[in-house]
């Protein structure tokens, strides 16, 4: 077989593949002795078709089995041997003709491929990075203390005779409030119970802001990725050939969030390289039972065991999609945590409410 590549253009190249009758032969001959064991015809007993016969029925749709995994397999043999960071997947040479599998013996096939181009998504110490202490205020707790109250206070019904409307009537802060909240390890007095309670704001609040710290950090990042140049036409080709559903309508509305989130992944990986980063699985089962524990607490299960929260995570796990999120997720918190190293960090404290204007 041999395989020609152009000279690389705007990012762009094309493969070519010529496929000899010495490349295939033997595994279509193999292929096709398979079959006849197995056909079944009138007239004949199993497996004593005639190899003729068989090769008349099958042999064409054998041969384009054969070839088909022949430049797969080579295709990407090329990619690997020439350690190329394709985009996408390559896709047929607009200029490749039709196969003719009845005529010919030697096949020519020619796909187009685009390679990532070159950039440096990294920083230093002239990228400034705020990195945010958000206050706990005691408003805060006495809201966060009424909230409890009120979640486990007394439902009082609709009474239409007396013309009252349903209402919860909150609890009495007391030992009872503090062991519904935190189970067994709770609080004695409702001074430990509110230091409790703003311990728990402070871990939250410090969430949110690793949260905008990570936000802060991509944007520095996709701005040094602002003037790189993809091959948009043969990205649109491969996005509109890989999606079925997809319209050219969709695509020119959506084409450029799909690039932003290409530069982000691109960058993502070169991040990791250099950084030695990897993602091993204790992390990632760590993480989902993070998110399990945060979903409980939102029902106002303050205190779930561990081996439930580990169970609830395995189950997460076991889906894909929410398996690939977290994979990533547990990368980019890794990413940003060692960029810390590298970049000047602000450190400001800073009330919620100047907080929450950074979003809007």
């Amino acid at each position: 077989m041999k395989i020609n590549q152009s000279e690389l253009k705007d990012l762009m190249a094309v493969v070519t593949l010529t496929i000899e009758p010495a490349d295939y032969q033997d595994e279509v001959t193999k292929q096709l002795k398979q079959v006849r064991q197995k056909a079944q015809m009138p007239g004949f007993r199993p497996g004593m078709v005639p190899a003729g016969l068989v090769k008349k029925m099958y042999g064409k749709g054998v041969l384009a089995d054969v070839l088909n995994k022949l430049v797969g397999e080579n295709l990407q043999k090329h990619i690997e041997d020439n350690k190329l960071q394709i985009l996408g997947d390559p896709m047929p040479n607009a200029e490749q003709g039709n196969v003719d599998l009845d005529h010919e013996d030697t096949f020519t096939f020619a796909f187009d491929i685009a390679v990532a181009p070159e950039f440096d998504a990294k920083l230093n110490g002239k990228n400034k990075l705020p990195m945010y202490t958000i206050e706990a205020t005691d408003e805060m707790v006495n809201k966060q203390v009424e909230a409890y109250a009120s979640r486990f206070g007394e439902y009082i019904p609709e009474d239409k005779e007396k013309g009252t409307k349903a209402e919860v009537k909150p609890c009495a802060i007391d030992a009872e409030l503090f062991a519904k909240v935190y189970g067994a390890d709770a609080p004695k007095d409702e001074e430990a119970f509110r230091a409790r309670v703003k311990e728990d704001i402070v871990r939250s609040l410090a969430e949110e802001a690793k949260y905008r710290f990570g936000i802060d950090v991509k944007d520095a990042v996709m701005k040094k990725m602002e003037n790189v140049v993809f091959p948009v036409d043969f990205l649109k080709r491969w996005v509109l050939a890989t999606n079925e559903k997809m319209t050219q309508e969709d695509l020119d509305k959506d084409f450029d969030k799909m690039l932003d989130e290409l530069k982000w992944q691109l960058a993502k990986d070169q991040l990791m390289k250099e950084y030695k980063i990897d993602v091993q699985k204790e992390e990632v089962e760590a993480f989902a039972k993070r998110i399990a524990k945060m979903q409980f607490m939102q029902y106002g299960l303050m205190n779930v065991e561990d081996d439930m929260l580990a169970n609830y995570a395995q189950e997460m796990l076991k889906q894909e999609n929410q398996l690939r999120g977290i994979v990533e997720r547990v990368a980019e918190d890794k990413i940003f945590e060692a960029i810390k190293g590298v970049a000047k960090i602000e450190e400001k404290t800073i009330s919620q409410e100047d907080f929450d204007k950074l979003f809007k």
